[in-house]
């Protein structure tokens, strides 16, 4: 439904700047249908990460800086412009002038107020991450072994506010618009150097300033290049507003874009220019025969910089550097047949990517990923804005047991323009098998990572250029861990010096890493293990230490903990590089060489970031603590200290039949627990997905919490993430089965036991699989504990989801039938008219939950004259609801019809 179980989280990706290149798409096309209001980061709960173990809801617009118009011309919104205002050389210097004038000010007023008697209380908040006294300010997170394994933070720790502070403001939606409760990062992202070794590390890196993309290294801070004087460039008396794409590694040219229009969640179709950062000019990549720039799908860089490769209208093209020669490799593209570029289901539900093209490291051959979708039904997604009839567009949508799209992998060599097809004879995984992986081992060595179209057994096939043969090297059946298959983190090649690479193994039911020598290795060395995970494979290696970077669970499910491996000495070697102690949740990114990261601690306190060394930091308990912060313009301290912050605490319940559930419960600031509160559920529950972090975080939930004093739980059901396999695996086969039991039972569990709140003021509610597990929860309890419910862009029946997805968990329909029929859909419509009320939203645009979905159910509330429930639709919006002020009008529609809910004006 989204993007990979175990995925990373945007400041866990690659260190190329292929990330940075998508925000500044979403920045090109606010006004568009396709817009998703910076996607996930103002928009977190219609993230779709239902299978991603790490999901990570984004502080805000991670350290963007925003034009203050789109490139159409539009403006863009107040949050926006503050930020680039903050963001702008001068504007810091107005800025500092101005706050020593207020600090003055402020000082004279003190005394004043001081020697009235008048002054109040004081914040004891200061923040000291990585430090002991950094465990949880206002989240409390405990690993007792109590029944309920909650625990309080004691008062002396201190927190965001102080109870007996005065004046204090409640949170609010309009307030978090402004972006009073984010803490805005620090863009950087590691340039890909071809040839790094620890060594010869210097740590280049991309730093976005304004309009400006400067290059700096960590290994000097005093380095600084800016790599174009303005985004707003001219070719042929044409003016584009240009976005960086990709550096090269000579760091003398560069792939920039402009005139960008998003596609679906990881695609886009834009004017791409070659930069050359010395004469600070553009010249496109190609051109057509009438001299026009058309929009490409995308271009990138080959290993060397010696060609770019890119896709137009369906087709691969490949372009020579040094004398301009365009080659066109395939001609067989069409609206059916897509070559190197994904088509809807695989870019959503596979490869979490728009681009299938593969370089081999010596760049004398790619391998690419071919698409025939001739025969998958076509679904037809209207749009309705600005036309007297509605605009169709065709959209290649497969659903369980429907044709899936043909795929094959075809291998292309620069010396004799040949293409060869690896061959799959000896498979026994289906014509319709999916591909996961490709990855060079070698020059000459190919893995790829196939598995039949239900994602339940797995070959590994090896294919050598210099024979053409192609062979499985190893299998994987999913049934040894009772699972399913799902890409945790990509393969990580280990340069040739050592040879092998690195790839995620179950062990013990527990995702980990294992070391494969060869291409052809069937069994690994085993990296690490034990009862916790590993979230995303490797992401960097140090050839120096001999170590490789991961990150890591510990603790308890909510954590993330930055952690070390050698290759040679394996798992005795393993070490973290962060406290264990304390509860908390960190990210990282390595650089080319492996020498630096850029290690971001991202809560349960303010979150930091820093630049460090890896393996100081590995031997220095201070490295972090002794670097220099990021975070420079970080204003969220100072702002929460006028609010009236809720307080969470981490709990797990145990059920009747011994389970454990995971809960995070956040309560109103000031809480009594001699009165009562109204409850919201906040839910997700896909396979392998998880509600609950560690993160800071104060988003609508919080808002909630603050602004109608109401206690919310967020709570994690069986088939959820991070505690292995034993616990996600209750999915299988079940989607609908254990969410909305655990769920219930949970919450009234917590009810019970806590005495404090009011049960005919009770809702959950949920957006996209949340939206279904809302739906599921209000049939399977009939309206006794929960009396009111919100879903937005709701799953309701898994037969009109997509086929890749749901087959995953539940199989072909034919093999699993019953669970279709009980489990995986809305089927008893007459429970809903036991509920007080509900509420359902969708946008008509939605390309992931077709709108569909919700008028099937409607159409069944109809039949069974269910009138209880109010009805919201946003034209033309997508999955994430942001097109034309959508994403405003959701959630004050939300949290207004909540508050009506809560004042009983729905009784």
């Amino acid at each position: 439904m989204a993007r990979k179980e175990n995925s990373s989280s945007p400041s866990n990706s690659s260190s190329s700047s292929d990330s940075r290149f998508d925000r500044d798409i979403e920045l090109q096309i606010q006004n568009s249908r396709r817009n998703s209001a910076v996607l996930e980061g103002i928009n977190q709960f219609s993230i779709d990460d239902d299978d991603n173990e790490d999901i990570v809801y984004s502080s805000g617009p991670g350290g963007q800086h925003i034009p203050l118009n789109t490139s159409n011309g539009a403006p863009i919104t107040l949050k926006q412009k503050i930020y680039a205002l903050l963001s702008s050389r001068r504007s810091k210097k107005m800025i500092s002038i101005f706050t020593i004038i207020t600090v003055l000010i402020w000082l004279l007023m003190v005394l004043m107020f001081a020697r009235k008697g008048q002054m109040s209380n004081t914040n004891l908040y200061h923040p000291n991450v990585g430090s002991s006294s950094d465990a949880y300010d206002n989240v409390t997170l405990s690993n007792n072994n109590n029944n309920n394994n909650n625990h309080t933070l004691n008062e002396e720790d201190g927190g965001i506010v102080d109870p007996d502070s005065t004046d204090l403001k409640k949170m609010s939606l309009d307030d978090e618009r402004l972006g009073l409760y984010y803490v805005f990062g620090y863009d950087l992202s590691f340039v890909d150097i071809a040839g790094s070794t620890t060594a010869n590390d210097e740590g280049y890196y991309i730093h976005r300033s304004g309009q400006s993309e400067i290059l700096k290294k960590a290994s000097d801070d005093s380095y600084e290049l800016k790599l174009y004087n303005d985004n707003s460039m001219t070719y042929n008396g044409h003016a584009y507003t240009i976005y960086l794409k990709q550096l090269s590694s000579d760091l003398k040219k560069a792939i920039v874009v402009a005139d960008a229009t998003q596609e679906w969640r990881h695609s886009s179709f834009a004017r791409y220019f070659i930069l050359d950062i010395e004469t600070d000019t553009i010249e496109p990549v190609y051109t057509t025969k009438k001299n026009d720039i058309p929009k490409l799908s995308f271009a990138k860089f080959s290993p060397k910089f010696n060609y770019v490769t890119f896709v137009y209208e369906h087709n691969i093209y490949m372009k020579k550097l040094s004398d301009g020669t365009v080659t066109q490799i395939t001609s067989d593209g069409s609206d059916s047949i897509s070559n190197g570029k994904p088509d809807w289901v695989y870019e959503e539900e596979v490869l979490a990517s728009g681009e299938a093209i593969y370089w081999c490291p010596d760049e004398s051959h790619f391998a690419y990923i071919k698409f025939d979708d001739t025969n998958v039904p076509t679904y037809n997604l209207e749009f309705f804005k600005d036309e007297k009839y509605p605009t169709i567009e065709d959209l290649k949508y497969p659903k369980p047991g429907y044709d899936n799209p043909i795929v094959e992998v075809n291998v292309y060599n620069l010396a004799d323009k040949s293409t060869d097809t690896v061959s799959h004879t000896d498979s026994k995984l289906g014509k319709d098998f999916v591909v996961y992986q490709v990855s060079w081992i070698t020059k000459n060595q190919l893995l790829i990572k196939e598995t039949n179209r239900q994602s339940r057994l797995v070959d590994v096939r090896l294919f050598d250029t210099s024979n053409k043969s192609s062979k499985i090297v190893r299998t994987i059946n999913t049934d040894d861990y009772d699972g399913w298959y799902l890409n945790n983190g990509n393969i990580y090649v280990l340069p040739d010096s050592v040879g092998g690479y690195i790839d995620s193994v179950v062990v013990d039911y527990r995702d980990h890493l294992g070391y494969f020598a060869t291409a052809d290795t069937k069994e690994p060395k085993i990296l690490t293990s034990g009862e916790w995970d590993v979230m995303s494979g490797v992401l960097g290696y140090n050839d120096k230490d001999g170590v490789v970077y991961f990150i890591g669970t510990a603790g308890n499910a909510l954590e993330r903990h930055v952690y070390q491996v050698g290759i040679e000495a394996g798992v005795k070697s393993l070490k973290s590089l962060d406290d264990l102690k304390l509860v908390s949740s960190y990210s990282l990114r390595v650089s080319a060489g492996g020498k630096y990261g850029y290690l971001t601690y991202s809560g349960p306190s303010l979150p930091d970031s820093k630049l460090v060394d890896l393996s100081k930091l590995a031997n220095d308990t201070d490295e972090y603590d002794n670097s220099e912060s990021l975070i420079k313009s970080n204003q969220v301290e100072d702002s929460l200290k006028n609010y009236q912050v809720p307080v969470k605490e981490y709990k797990q319940v145990t059920l009747d039949d011994g389970t454990s559930i995971d809960v995070i419960e956040v309560r109103p600031y000031n809480f009594d627990a001699s009165k009562k509160y109204p409850l919201l559920v906040s839910v997700y529950g896909g396979p392998g997905s998880q509600k609950l972090s560690s993160e800071f975080s104060y988003y609508f939930d919080e808002i909630v919490s603050s602004s109608l004093e109401s206690v919310v739980w967020y709570i994690d059901p069986r088939g959820t993430g991070g505690r292995g396999w034993k616990y996600k695996s209750f999915a299988k086969d079940k989607i609908g089965y254990w969410e909305p039991r655990d769920i219930t039972e949970a919450t009234k569990k917590l009810i019970s036991e806590g005495g404090y709140i009011d049960e005919s003021k009770t809702a959950i509610w949920g957006w996209s699989y949340g939206g279904f597990t809302t739906l599921k929860t209000l049939e399977y309890d009939h309206g006794d504990v929960f009396k009111y419910g919100m879903a937005v862009a709701p799953v309701t029946n898994w037969l009109l989801y997509d086929s890749i997805y749901t087959e995953r968990y539940m199989d072909l329909p034919s093999n699993n039938a019953e669970n279709y029929e009980k489990n995986s859909q809305i089927t008893d419509i007459n429970a809903f008219k036991n509920v007080e009320r509900f509420l359902i939203m969708h946008g008509t645009g939605d390309d992931n939950v077709h709108f569909q979905n919700t008028l099937h159910l409607v159409d069944k509330f109809d039949l069974h004259t269910v009138e209880n429930y109010d009805m919201f639709v946003f034209p033309d919006s997508n999955h994430n609801i942001a097109y034309n002020n959508a994403n405003t009008i959701v959630y004050d529609k939300l949290f207004n019809w909540l508050e009506h809910a809560f004042e009983g004006m729905f009784d």
